[in-house]
């Protein structure tokens, strides 16, 4: 059996790229973690063909049961490594990557429940754009994710089209 982050890394996958594919667009994995899990590009139909229109964002994922809340915000303790590397990745790299947090309730045994109508993941993913200075943090450092940002159909699209603009700004 798999120890525990990797069920909940292998849930968050299954959960973007179901948003994803939904919306028409592709979900890639990165086979190496090199501080980016994903890929999200646009395909478009041109003369009857589908193609990869060049319009793509990259996602680093991260799954947990730890995130807290307020009326308004996710609050999630980053590892700073991790932080910092998506800090870095915001200044040097001409494509947009997005942290998605996927909460995930504490009781295990509500992450997945299937039947014969449904297949429900509990709880959802939130996408947030890491951009600033670096922490010099050596454990964690806290992220306030607002609510509105559901990583949804509607945000894939939204995203998207922010990428296709050159409008990133978080």
């Amino acid at each position: 059996m798999v120890n525990v982050q990797h069920i909940e890394e292998s849930l968050s996958i299954s959960y973007v790229n179901a948003v994803v594919s939904k919306t028409g667009q592709v979900f890639d994995v990165i086979s190496r973690d090199y501080g980016v899990d994903g890929s999200v590009r646009r395909i478009g139909l041109l003369g009857g063909d589908y193609i990869d229109m060049g319009a793509a964002f990259d996602c680093q994922l991260k799954a947990s049961k730890n995130c807290s809340e307020t009326d308004s915000e996710i609050i999630y303790d980053i590892n700073a490594d991790a932080y910092n590397k998506l800090i870095k990745r915001s200044k040097m790299s001409t494509l947009p990557c997005f942290l998605i947090l996927f909460c995930l309730p504490q009781n295990e045994d509500e992450w997945l429940n299937i039947n014969e109508q449904e297949l429900v993941l509990k709880k959802c993913c939130y996408y947030f754009y890491v951009n600033g200075e670096l922490t010099s943090n050596n454990s964690s450092k806290r992220l306030k994710i607002p609510k509105s940002n559901i990583f949804d159909c509607e945000a894939v699209i939204n995203l998207m089209e922010l990428v296709a603009e050159g409008d990133i700004n978080g």
